[in-house]
């Protein structure tokens, strides 16, 4: 069964923007994981321990998702060949 590379690039991309949202989150109004938010922020420009971090890391994490999960979708496809 083949994938649609687009579509499960944004679902998945929708989930790990979610997972990183919720991550800023909690950190910001907890302080739990402030270190390594700011750790994750080297890495990703802009995310950290607030919640404007979070909307950021949310961008952030749609869009690596949305590429790398895009990306996997389209290699599977390629090597199922012509199932």
């Amino acid at each position: 069964m083949k994938l649609e590379a687009v579509k499960f690039g944004v679902a998945m991309g929708a989930v790990y923007g979610l997972v990183f949202f919720v991550y800023g989150a909690v950190s910001a109004l907890t302080g739990a994981g402030a270190e390594m938010m700011r750790l994750i922020g080297g890495f990703y420009l802009g995310m950290g321990p607030s919640l404007l971090g979070a909307v950021i890391g949310a961008l952030w994490g749609f869009g690596v998702g949305f590429v790398f999960f895009g990306a996997a979708a389209w290699i599977y496809n390629a090597l199922l060949g012509g199932r």
